[in-house]
Order: structure tokens, then sequence, then C-alpha cells
């Protein structure tokens, strides 16, 4: 609970604002609509005529100032109450809100998580040469005259259900790779023997799980004709092909490149999921109380979090809120134990920092703002005026700060072996 006062010319002020807002609706005779001087408004109305815009006007003002004087970030909108305004007067306000819980820490040094590894094996980085072969084989004309698995057969094709064609069932010069199961079950396997030139009917059911319901369950004709069969070839790896790949002159230098950068993206995964580990058991060794507003605060803005990966992925923004509108409750039902665990995990952080009098100096924010310039290859002052312009190089702080939190607790953390499975007791079973 605080209270807050206001100056005399404060108040005036904000009724000579709410007084500009209300005259542009009233008729006084002997005025034009919206002209009536704000001394002749009062004595026709009253003075109060002006009170409510003018205290709607005055409250952001008082309130901010209200919070910085208390020092206090609260955790949703105050319940507010005028305790005294009059025209020619200071006015006092008394704002209650909430504040952030009391956190409670547990060990959060030296906590005990079970260790992470991802070893790169010598058939990982054959695996990863193999992708890049097929990634940059070629198509080359079949050696054999007639359909085969693993083809890619070029084709023109028409579906038929009860004699008549159906939207979506035609196209030309179309290039199928036999065995794919792209298409509807055995229509590929009915291709397989078919010549160049051949042309040929192919009988078909669509699944009853059909994506397009007009088609689910129903038995069609396909008139299909083959136009070419073609078959890939893999390149050869050597050094011919690391060349010709990449910026290295020989296979095994490529092979070297490789074997670094699935490491690196190990090593990195290690990192991340250390990481999670050690927070979630810091987390869950805390105690807090979460008012259910935070909850309900941290659901809305994962909803959102959700419309703008749907309109990422192509979805538009009006159809998707619609979307989610249409399944509101089941949704926040859903998000609400995630929400939960966001909103303490945020809080034991911040409680962590606090103790911790964890700081982010200039350079620290500076060599952050110079790794995202190296990340997104932009000039660092470019990304630094962008924070500033939006106001938002203080969430980058916090951001950093963040890390160095979490850097500090997974620094300190006891890495144990993993615990081994048992193997599950008794006989097992001969089969015949």
């Amino acid at each position: 609970e605080e209270q807050a006062e206001c100056s005399v010319e404060q108040v005036d002020r904000a009724l000579d604002q709410a007084y500009r807002k209300v005259v542009r609706g009233v008729s006084v005779p002997g005025f034009r609509k919206g002209k009536a001087p704000r001394q002749i408004l009062e004595m026709r109305y009253g003075a109060e005529v002006l009170y409510d815009d003018a205290i709607e006007a005055l409250l952001p003002e008082v309130y901010e100032a209200a919070l910085a004087e208390a020092a206090v970030e609260p955790i949703d909108r105050p319940e507010v109450e005028v305790v005294d305004f009059a025209s020619g007067q200071p006015a006092v306000f008394k704002f209650v809100v909430q504040g952030p819980p009391e956190v409670e820490l547990g060990q959060y040094q030296g906590v005990e998580v079970e260790a992470v590894s991802f070893p790169v094996e010598a058939d990982d980085v054959e695996q990863a040469l193999a992708e890049m072969q097929e990634q940059h084989a070629r198509l080359v004309d079949s050696t054999g005259t007639t359909v085969a698995d693993g083809d890619f057969v070029n084709l023109s094709y028409e579906g038929f259900i009860d004699g008549e064609p159906f939207a979506g069932g035609q196209a030309d010069n179309y290039t199928l790779e036999i065995g794919s199961n792209t298409f509807v079950p055995g229509f590929e396997s009915q291709l397989i023997g078919l010549s160049r030139a051949e042309s040929a009917e192919i009988s078909v059911v669509f699944p009853e799980d059909y994506r397009n319901e007009e088609l689910a369950g129903k038995p069609a004709v396909f008139k299909v004709e083959i136009k070419d069969i073609k078959q890939k070839e893999i390149p050869a790896l050597d050094d011919d092909f690391a060349a010709e790949v990449s910026e290295f002159a020989t296979l095994e230098e490529l092979r070297e490149d490789v074997q670094n950068k699935l490491q690196e993206s190990a090593t990195q995964k290690e990192r991340s999921i250390l990481e999670a580990k050690v927070v979630e058991t810091v987390v869950a060794n805390a105690t807090v109380e979460i008012p259910t507003v935070m909850v309900e605060r941290e659901t809305e803005e994962m909803i959102e979090e959700l419309v703008y990966d749907l309109a990422r992925q192509g979805l538009p923004e009006d159809f998707a809120r619609e979307y989610i509108n249409d399944r509101a409750d089941s949704i926040k039902e859903d998000y609400r134990e995630a929400a939960e665990a966001r909103v303490k995990t945020r809080l034991v952080l911040d409680k962590i920092k606090a103790v911790e009098a964890v700081a982010v100096s200039e350079e620290e924010l500076q060599a952050k703002i110079e790794a995202m310039a190296g990340i997104y290859q932009q000039d660092a002052s470019e990304i630094r005026k962008k924070f500033e312009e939006q106001g938002s190089l203080e969430v980058l702080r916090q951001n950093v700060a963040n890390e160095k939190t979490i850097q500090l607790l997974v620094d300190s953390a006891v890495q144990v072996a993993p615990t081994p499975v048992e193997e599950q007791e008794g006989e097992a079973t001969e089969i015949e």
C-alpha cells in the first residue's frame, strides 16, 4: 500500500487537459460547440464535471512516481483510491499493489546433476559424409528398361472416381521416387515393371484417414503414362568430391572438418541439457507461492507465442487467433503447468541474481551485442541502435544477467555418473 500526493499545479494542469477533452462535446448557450471557456463550463456544470478525466490523466504519472519511491515492482494493476481531489488543492491517491512473492532458496550452489555426454563416433562422421553424398547426387538415365524400386520416374497421370475425374488428380511430367510412399498406397508399387512410353491403369483405394475427406476411403483408377526412367547416381567419396562440395582439397581435410563441426554441435547440446538440468534442480529446491495472476499472465504470453509461431509457419494471424479463441479454455489448461514452471524459474533466478549481486558491465553488454553482430552478420553499432530505439537495451542487459546467473550455477554444479539401468530380474522366456 502506497500513498502519493501531487501538487496544486499538477491538479490544475490535469483539469485543464480534461477541460480541452470535455469541452469538445459540450454545447453552452452563447458559445459555439466546443468553445465555451473553462470557467463558464465549471459554473454551468460544476467543477466536478472535469474530475474523472483529470484523475485519469494524472494517474499514470502519479503511479509511476509512487512506484519509484516505494521501489516495488508490481505483478498486477493496482487498486486505486482517490483520497482527496479538488480544484485548487493538492490531490492524494492511495495505491494498493501486489509485489513479487517471497522466494525461499534451497541449495543452489554445488547441486548434483547427472553428467551429459554425446560422444562423436566414427560412424557419425561417415553418416554425415554419406548425407553430403546424397545431397549432391544427380539423376541419370536408368540402365534398366523398366521401372524398378528406387527409380525416379517422370510420368503423367489422371485419376478417376466412379469414372469421373476429380480435382487434384491430374499431373503432367511429374517426377516420383519409387519407394518414397508419397502417393496413395499401392500406386508406386504398380508402376514397377512398366517401360518408357508405356501406359497403364492403376487401381487404388484412398486411406480412410486421407487428408481430403471427399476422397477418403474411396476406390480410384489412375491412367498413367511413363515418360522417362532415371536413377540416382551417388558421387564417389574421394578428394574430387571434397574439392567440389567444400573449400578443402582432400577428403581427409573434409572428414576432419565434419568431425569438428559434429563435436561443436555435441558440445553445445551437452551444455544446453546440463544448464536445463541444473536450473531445474535449483528451482525444485526453492519454495515460492506463485500468485494466480502471474500464471495467468504467463499463459497469455505463451498463447501470443503460439500465434506468432503459427503465423511464422504461414497461417494468417487472424485465422490463428480465431483457431486459438475457439479452444481458449483447453489451450490455457494445457499451458497452465508449463506457465507456472516458467514463472517459478524466473522468480528463483531473479532471487539468486539479487543474492549474488549479479551485475552486467557496459563491457559485457557490448560484448553480447558484438557476439550477436557476428551471428547475424550485422554491424554491432546498428544492432545497439535498434535496441536503443526500441527501448529494449535494458531487457538485453537482464538477459545477459540471466546468462551469468546460470553460468554461476553450472560452474558450481557437481556432475555425477548417470544411474545405470538395472537389469530386470527373472529368467528370460525361451522362444522356440
